[in-house]
């Protein structure tokens, strides 16, 4: 079973969304939590409380939709670097959790085309605060702009990680399928994995079970919560500090919520300067990105 695999992987012989499937086989065979969860994580996509691998930290640029009535419509670079190092935000990089299969099908899609970039919409209610700030009232949509090479990098990364896994597990067992995996066995088979997929340093627990999971979700409530406090104690208005533990109730996408803090915050910044309210607003988009991170 592992063999074969191996030698399907290696020769390219099927996808690696199918690699992972059979792999899973393999991760059940041995008894291995890290290994099921991780290549569930990458056949189904990753969650937003998981912990998302660095190979799946994507880098773009910023460009705006400008339309003109002389010269037509066309994609401008912005500059918001100024804008995201004051918030210490994250407009440059984003995680990417689609499925590997989704990750082979956008690949696919574009693969008979010239096209070396793919973009992501910010939402409408972003655009318009971008548009304030830069001061252009033309602006139809801001986008991220991302390469398609870094989707072929995820793909890489991931297919070099399942194989060195499984190739040192069919050396440390070379008859995996009729072997029993006594406690001791299973304690080598985790450091294979752990050192494979998670790295040298990685902690033999990552992402893995309801605990580590709840225990995610109760730091964050308590974060949520001296956040909360310490606008309070920096001058937002009541109003504000409601509204935005609103918009932390009522999105269960974690991913979104940092495109809402930005159009809060944004909110926030003129309401102050139009009325005159005692807020410090470097003070505020610091505690805000605590949020994010």
């Amino acid at each position: 079973m592992i063999k074969e695999l191996i030698k399907d992987i290696s020769y390219d012989k099927i996808s690696l969304n199918q690699a992972l499937t059979r792999a899973k086989l393999i991760a059940y065979k041995i008894d291995n939590d890290e290994f099921i969860s991780w290549i569930s994580r990458e056949l189904n996509g990753y969650d937003d409380l998981d912990i998302i691998p660095e190979y799946r930290e994507l880098y773009c640029d910023i460009v705006a939709r400008v339309e003109n009535p002389y010269s037509g419509t066309r994609l401008v670079p912005i500059d918001l670097t100024e804008f995201d190092r004051s918030i210490d935000g994250n407009l440059y990089k984003f995680n990417y959790t689609l499925s590997i299969f989704g990750v082979e099908q956008n690949l696919e899609a574009v693969k008979h085309s010239n096209e070396q970039h793919g973009y992501i919409d910010f939402p409408i209610e972003i655009v318009r605060d971008i548009s304030k700030l830069v001061q252009q009232n033309n602006i139809s949509a801001v986008s991220r702009k991302m390469q398609f090479s870094q989707l072929h990098n995820i793909l890489s990364i991931t297919k070099q990680r399942l194989l060195d896994t499984l190739l040192e597990l069919n050396k440390a067992f070379p008859d995996l399928e009729d072997e029993y995996m006594n406690d001791d066995k299973k304690d080598t088979a985790s450091q294979i994995i752990t050192t494979n997929i998670y790295g040298n340093n990685a902690s033999s627990n990552v992402g893995v079970g309801k605990d580590f999971t709840q225990g995610i979700s109760n730091s964050y409530t308590e974060k949520v919560e001296q956040v909360l406090n310490d606008l309070r104690q920096l001058g937002v208005p009541n109003e504000d500090i409601n509204e935005l533990e609103s918009i932390i109730n009522n999105e269960p996408d974690k991913n979104k919520l940092g495109a809402k803090f930005l159009v809060w915050s944004s909110a926030l910044m003129t309401k102050a300067v139009e009325k005159g309210i005692d807020v410090k607003v470097p003070e505020v988009l610091d505690a805000i990105q605590n949020l994010i991170v």
